[in-house]
């Protein structure tokens, strides 16, 4: 029996023109829902399979994302340690937020170039070969 299927994916719709219209990105919170079989089946057949996937390997919080058919529409899902999905997400965006970098992740990649960069450079003024 449908209940939710044909909401969601009119406020995928909507959601959809105001990051094409606004740049506004959006979030539905699935598991949040009361969705059945039904639905999930439709929403599914509907948003079709896109060519990319996501992985997200961490020990406390894995999570991965699957574009779908829908430019823009990705389905996620996050994980406890144990591996058991404690968030279903579907994300209207260019790209999935928490799959991107975060900015103390890029300070931290600075700080880390800049000194592999300085020790090679030590080296290459000592005369040594590179390792």
């Amino acid at each position: 029996m449908l209940m939710n299927a044909i909401p969601i994916l009119k406020e995928i719709l909507q959601a959809l023109k105001d990051l094409y219209e606004k740049g506004e990105e959006h979030v539905i919170y699935i598991n949040k829902l009361p969705i059945t079989p039904e639905d999930w089946e439709l929403l599914l057949d509907v948003l079709e399979e896109g060519q990319i996937e996501i992985t997200y390997s961490s020990k406390t919080q894995p999570a991965e994302w699957r574009e779908t058919g829908i430019y823009g529409v990705w389905i996620g899902v996050i994980k406890n340690r144990d591996d058991k999905p404690v968030l279903e997400t579907i994300e209207i965006t260019h790209f999935p937020k928490l799959a991107s970098a975060q900015k103390e992740d890029i300070a931290e990649s600075i700080k880390y170039l800049e000194e592999k960069l300085k020790e090679i450079e030590e080296r290459g003024a000592k005369g040594s070969a590179l390792d």
